[in-house]
């Protein structure tokens, strides 16, 4: 089930993409392809869980595929992202490190004074998860979900020179565990610049 969403989602933006040429002409124009880099804190929530919020980061690529109007676009992302928690169980300190490979896609209503909000979904796959503590690390994708699917939410400015600031919170929809007691799932919050590649 969970991959034939990501086949679905995947061939919505093929289609997408290969149709916005014809149906919105001229505008596809305006797509250029934007490079983002976020610092990010994550958190692991659930029933019983108690995790801290360490720090992370995010880096990927934006292309958007079709524009509505003059103000809204659809907007497929990739990229990587870091995950997580630290946790303190009966004084034994550790950190659970987590690697995604997302892909957003997302909805965005842009005025021409260069504000944003932004909305949509984010289907991951996990590439890495790493428990580690006492100066031991150990691998822990046998008790992990490899797929995460999250809603992305933001907010942000884009400048005149490219440049472009956005805040974004990512709760996540699903159990990323294998426990079924646990019911833990991902909570992101990333603050980013984005630098649009334009022709000149």
């Amino acid at each position: 089930m969970k991959k034939k969403l990501i086949l679905l989602i995947l061939i919505v933006v093929y289609i997408l993409g290969t149709q916005s040429c014809m149906v919105f002409g001229p505008l596809t124009l305006r797509a250029f392809p934007t490079a983002k880099l976020c610092f990010n804190i994550s958190d692991i929530y659930g029933p019983g869980s108690s995790f801290d919020d360490p720090a992370g980061a995010q880096a990927g690529f934006i292309y958007p595929v079709a524009y509505f109007g003059d103000y809204m676009s659809l907007r497929p992302e990739i990229g990587i992202s870091m995950a997580g928690g630290k946790y303190n169980d009966n004084g034994l300190k550790g950190r659970v490190n987590l690697l995604y490979a997302n892909l957003p896609l997302v909805l965005r209503y842009q005025t021409k004074n260069g504000f944003f909000g932004e909305a949509g979904l984010q289907p991951g796959l996990l590439l890495s998860a790493k428990d580690k503590y006492e100066g031991i690390t150990d691998n822990f994708m046998g008790h992990m979900n490899k797929f995460d699917l999250s809603f992305p939410v933001g907010i942000g400015y884009v400048f005149r020179n490219n440049f472009g600031i956005g805040l974004r919170v990512i709760p996540g929809l699903n159990d990323i565990t294998r426990d079924e007691d646990a019911k833990e799932r991902n909570f992101v919050m990333a603050l980013g610049v984005t630098y649009t590649f334009k022709k000149k």
